[in-house]
C-alpha cells in the first residue's frame, strides 16, 4: 500500500513538471515575439522617422532653391528698372546741363540693349505664398509682369524714336548733336510723331522711377520673409536712390 502512494507520488511531481516545462516553453514563445515584434515595431518607427526627417530635409533644400531663384530674379529686376530710370534721367540732366530748350524726343537715345523678360515660375510662388505673408506675396506677384511691360514699352519708344529721327536729313553736325532745317509743312508733318515718342518718353520716366522705388519695398520684404522662414542669410544692400532731372 506505500508503495503505492510513494509511486503515485512520483507520478503527480513528474506531470507538475512536465506542465511547469511546457507553460515555460509557452511563456518564453510568447516573450519572445513581443520582444521581436517591439523591436521590429522600434526599427520601423526609426525608418519611418528618418524618412520624414529626410523627405522634410529635401522640401527644405527645394524650399531654399527657389527661394534662392526668386531673389536673384528679384534682384535683376530692381537692377533693370534703376538702369531704365537712370538713363532717362542722365538724358534729361544732360540736356539741362546744355541749357537745351527743345522737346524730350530730340535729346533722348534709346536705350541700346533693352533687358530681358523675367518670369516668375509657378513654384516659385507656391514656395512664397506657402511661407504665408500675404503683405509680400501680393507685393512680389506682378512684380515681373510690371517689368516686362515696362520692357515692351521701352522697346516700341525706341522704335518710335528711331522711325521719326529716320525722317530727317542732318544739315549741320557738333560733335554726336546733329541738326535739321524744316519748313512749316514738313513739321506739322512730323507733330503728331513727335507727339507720340515725347509722351512714351514721360511715360517711361514716370513708370521707371515708379516701378524701381516699389521694387526696393518689394526686394526687401521678400528678402526678410526668405531670411527668416528660410535661413537664407544674403545681405542686401541697395546704394542707389531714384533721381530726378529737369530740363
Amino acid at each position: 500500500m506505500e508503495e503505492k502512494v510513494v509511486e503515485n507520488c512520483n507520478t503527480l511531481w513528474s506531470i507538475i513538471f512536465s506542465e511547469t516545462g511546457f507553460w515555460s516553453a509557452i511563456f518564453g514563445a510568447i516573450v519572445g515575439a513581443v520582444a521581436g515584434g517591439l523591436i521590429a515595431y522600434m526599427i520601423q518607427v526609426k525608418a519611418l522617422r528618418e524618412g520624414r526627417n529626410q523627405r522634410d530635409g529635401d522640401h527644405r533644400k527645394l524650399q531654399q532653391a527657389l527661394g534662392n531663384a526668386l531673389l536673384f530674379k528679384m534682384i535683376r529686376i530692381n537692377s533693370n528698372f534703376y538702369g531704365i530710370h537712370q538713363h532717362i534721367e542722365d538724358r534729361f540732366a544732360d540736356a539741362a546741363q546744355r541749357e537745351f530748350k527743345g522737346e524730350p524726343w530730340q535729346f533722348y537715345l534709346p536705350i541700346a540693349n533693352p533687358p530681358d523678360p523675367v518670369h516668375f515660375s509657378s513654384e516659385e510662388m507656391g514656395m512664397l505664398l506657402a511661407l504665408k505673408n500675404d503683405d509680400v506675396f501680393n507685393t512680389v506677384l506682378q512684380t515681373d509682369v510690371i517689368h516686362n511691360s515696362l520692357i515692351e514699352v521701352v522697346k516700341v519708344l525706341n522704335a518710335e524714336r528711331e522711325a521719326l529721327t529716320e525722317r530727317f536729313k542732318a544739315d549741320e553736325s557738333d560733335g554726336t548733336i546733329l541738326s535739321s532745317f524744316l519748313d512749316k509743312d514738313q513739321m506739322m508733318a512730323l507733330r503728331p510723331k513727335m507727339i507720340v515718342v515725347n509722351s512714351l518718353i514721360e511715360d517711361v520716366r514716370d513708370r521707371a522711377k515708379t516701378d524701381f522705388e516699389e521694387s526696393v519695398g518689394a526686394l526687401d520684404g521678400l528678402h526678410k520673409v526668405l531670411r527668416d522662414n528660410l535661413g537664407l542669410a544674403y545681405k542686401l544692400e541697395s546704394k542707389v536712390k531714384p533721381t530726378v532731372a529737369s530740363a
